[in-house]
């Protein structure tokens, strides 16, 4: 199975984290995406957020990184996630992408669903690490 790697933001505010959603998609994936040639991991983050929601961001550091089965590929995707902030307010900008939301704790019960790179392996982190204090 082919292995696709993907950069993925982790933005934290008010104890909620920021999330994305394709346009057609009822499944919420991180901001960021596939480096191009000969780019950074940073170097496409930083990029890729410009591209989504029009935001500059600081990169506070590199969480780690995530195999899974990619959620609209039939591939593996590895995920090398970094904890960011934005600088700016985001607003969607690129056409693949409907919305933005800041996701609760509560997330479940308001009938959100989100990859299970992100629900069985990032979140679980970010909680043990008290990054959300959930």
């Amino acid at each position: 199975m082919k292995e696709i790697h993907k950069i993925a933001a982790v933005v934290i505010q008010d104890n909620k984290f920021l999330m994305v959603r394709k346009v057609g998609k009822d499944i919420w994936t991180s901001l960021g995406g596939k480096p191009e040639e000969n780019e950074t991991e940073e170097q496409a983050l930083i990029r890729e957020v410009k591209e989504e929601v029009n935001c500059e961001l600081e990169i506070i550091r590199k969480i780690g990184d995530f195999k899974a089965q990619a959620v609209f590929d039939d591939a593996i995707v590895k995920l090398s996630v970094f904890l960011v902030k934005l600088r700016g307010k985001p607003k969607i900008i690129d056409p693949e992408l409907e919305e933005f939301t800041f996701i609760p704790k509560n997330y479940k019960e308001l009938n959100i669903k989100l990859p299970p790179s992100i629900e069985e392996q990032i979140l679980p982190l970010l909680i043990k690490e008290r990054l959300l204090r959930w």
